[in-house]
């Protein structure tokens, strides 16, 4: 169903280097939130995350956003301005 929300749980991962004792050197892989929408899961992993199908945007906890008509309203700021947070330039990849 559109709308459900499902969390993977952080975890630590086997790097595949080993330390100067000769451990396995961990990390820890932060917890990934996704969506259903339009029928598929979309990752929330960048700040602005966009549907491909309808075009419909949410943050990194799945929360829908408002229309992008209405950013920056309060703050000035353009629809670029917002989208350009995301450490790869783009919004989930889509539109650049």
């Amino acid at each position: 169903m559109d709308g459900e929300i499902r969390r993977t749980p952080a975890a630590e991962v086997d790097t595949g280097f080993k330390d100067e004792n000769d451990e396995p050197i961990l990390k820890w892989t932060r917890s990934l939130t996704e969506i259903k929408c339009c029928g598929e899961w979309l990752p929330c992993s960048c700040f602005t995350n966009t549907c491909q199908h309808c075009e419909a945007d949410y943050n990194m906890g799945a929360q829908r956003l408002a229309s992008r008509s209405q950013w920056g309203e309060e703050t000035g700021e353009s629809v670029d301005d917002i989208l350009s947070v995301d450490d790869h330039g783009g919004y989930n990849g889509y539109g650049e």
